[in-house]
């Protein structure tokens, strides 16, 4: 490049040529134009920033190599042209030309500006990044700006990391909207679990003790004690949702007391006594005569009371059931075992789980419930900062053990008072009354009907099955395998019948989901072997997990063979056509 004669094409300078040359332009000594384009050079040639030496109309007059190679362009490509016509701004929008433009106009007027610009700098000039880009004038000595240098820094990876930053904060704007219509949801939920549904279900109780106060008829009695047992069950579902709710969200709180834990245990236990004693159990408590702490009467009452009704619910007659409760220095522990068919060690970790109603909730016989009994356990023992765990019981049963801090009082001792004692009492008899009804219900069920879950698409068949069961079972009918395997959870039948055309689920693929599904372990799996070749034939049927194979082909008789031999015969015997 020539300027006045001269050509500027030293890019490396000692440093003292460079010191003399930055003294001169200081004492405006040879301040021409030139000596500030060769101070200019000097500044921008040591440097690996985008920088580019323009005249005052904006025209390319020198540039570094690294704005070269950062473009993919070579120098005579640009020299000469306006900034905003060369590569690297080659389309990238009018409306940045346009700023450009008026940034250069700003520049030669004597203004330094600063802005981001979007210009091809990455991958040789392929990729658009971004530049911090200052345009500064530099004046001649009669203050007429001769030259403008314009450098710009890479701030392409910052640029990324505010976008994405921008469009998290937009994510987690619309997360705090929707949490927000949550929590609005969950108020509203909460009003009516307390308002709308407790307060008719207390009443429903509450008026079927008058009435079976006074009742003499056995049926009526049998029928509102069915009606009793349906409320309680309502209602302390009710009352654990609402529990589950307030620990979800931090929001359940422990009225803490300094109070004796052995009390609270002896007097749950005490309430459970006439039930035991009826059912020819005997309960064995033993507990130190005082063990002070500080903790929530109501609460650990209701622990107490759900791990007792738990294991009176599951110990058969003449069984046994433990409760013991022993302090140390800073921590109690509280046990309840049972003599009766134990806790199979597959349930262990899913014991404490919410809703585990099917095989009990624990994994025994089947009981009423929603499955929040144990659940609700484990929430109130983990507010007091204590520990629940399940084992096997010398007694053959399952044994529960709770762990919980004395909570030695600070500073002021705070007394229970008398309205929570009686909330911890009514609680208890709460579970107690749901146990005892619902353990009468069970036994005034001498013979309890059967449930036949079937699914068979061909015209009649399911007809003729139907028909020679009659009245002897409850039966559901499928349209198919899907609904077949839904209805078996919910339902738990006695047996599922599955037929030769099950829908878009083949009958061996039935079959397998039946055999391998936890919850179904105690339903009979009945196959129905068709005629066709394309029929799945009685081995394979077997080998998919039927457990009795019948002909398809037998008309109204099937239904009672059917019948006959799905209420005889043994898991393990598979039947052939």
């Amino acid at each position: 490049m020539t300027l006045h004669g001269r050509r500027l094409d030293h890019w490396t300078t000692s440093l003292d040529a460079i010191e003399a040359l930055r003294e001169r332009y200081e004492r405006g000594t040879e301040g021409d134009a030139q000596t500030r384009a060769l101070m200019a050079q000097v500044l921008h040639a040591k440097s690996s920033s985008f920088i580019l030496l323009l005249d005052d109309r904006g025209h390319v007059l020198d540039v570094n190599p690294a704005a070269l190679i950062a473009g993919g362009v070579d120098r005579s490509e640009v020299i000469g042209l306006p900034l905003w016509t060369t590569a690297w701004w080659t389309g990238v929008g009018e409306g940045t030309v346009t700023w450009l433009r008026e940034a250069v106009t700003a520049a030669a007027s004597g203004r330094f500006t600063r802005f981001d610009a979007d210009l091809h700098v990455e991958n040789g000039g392929e990729s658009i990044g971004t530049l911090d880009l200052t345009l500064r004038p530099l004046r001649a000595r009669d203050g007429r700006v001769a030259f403008i240098v314009a450098e710009g820094r890479q701030i392409t990876d910052r640029k990324r990391v505010e976008q994405r930053l921008e469009r998290q904060n937009a994510e987690l704007s619309a997360l705090t909207r929707r949490l927000a219509r949550v929590h609005d949801y969950r108020e509203r939920l909460l009003g009516e679990l307390s308002h709308d549904l407790r307060a008719p279900l207390q009443v429903v109780v509450t008026r079927s003790d008058q009435v079976l106060h006074t009742a003499k008829d056995a049926d009526l009695r049998a029928q509102l004690g069915s009606i009793r047992l349906a409320a309680l069950s309502a209602l302390e579902q009710v009352n654990d949702m609402l529990e589950q709710v307030k620990a979800d969200h931090g929001e359940a709180q422990l009225a803490l007391v300094d109070a004796d834990l052995a009390g609270a245990v002896r007097t749950v236990a005490e309430q459970f006594e006439p039930l035991a004693l009826d059912r020819g159990i005997d309960l064995v408590v033993n507990t130190p005569d005082d063990v002070r702490a500080r903790f929530d009467v109501e609460r650990v009452s209701r622990i107490v009371s759900n791990l007792l009704a738990n294991a009176i619910r599951h110990t058969p007659e003449a069984g046994t059931v433990r409760v013991e409760l022993t302090a140390g220095d800073t921590v109690a522990a509280l046990v309840v075992a049972d003599s009766g068919p134990g806790i199979p060690p597959e349930h262990h970790n899913r014991v404490f789980g919410r809703f585990r109603s099917g095989l009990s909730g624990d994994g025994r016989a089947p009981g009423a419930g929603a499955g929040l009994g144990l659940a609700i356990v484990r929430e109130f023992v983990e507010l007091h900062g204590g520990d629940v765990s399940l084992g096997e019981a010398e007694e053959g049963g399952a044994l529960f053990t709770v762990t919980l801090p004395l909570r030695p009082p600070d500073g002021e001792r705070i007394p229970a008072t008398l309205a929570q004692h009686a909330a911890a009492a009514q609680r208890t008899e709460f579970v107690r009354s749901q146990l005892e009804v619902e353990l009468l219900s069970a036994e005034a069920v001498a013979e309890p009907v059967p449930t036949v879950v079937i699914v068979e698409r061909v015209p009649g068949r399911a007809d003729a099955v139907l028909a020679g069961i009659g009245d002897s079972a409850v039966t559901a009918v499928a349209d198919d395998g899907l609904e077949a395997l839904r209805l078996a959870v919910e339902l738990r039948p006695d047996a599922v019948v599955v037929g030769t055309s099950t829908g878009d689920m083949a009958s061996t693929s039935l079959l397998r989901r039946l055999a391998a599904d936890e919850r179904l372990t105690r339903v009979r799996r009945v196959a129905l072997a068709g005629e066709r070749e394309a029929d799945p034939t009685p081995e394979d049927l077997i080998l998919a997990g039927a457990q009795l194979v019948l002909p398809a082909s037998a008309g109204e008789e099937l239904g009672s063979r059917l019948w006959a031999a799905a209420t005889t015969a043994e898991n393990s015997g598979l039947t052939r056509p």
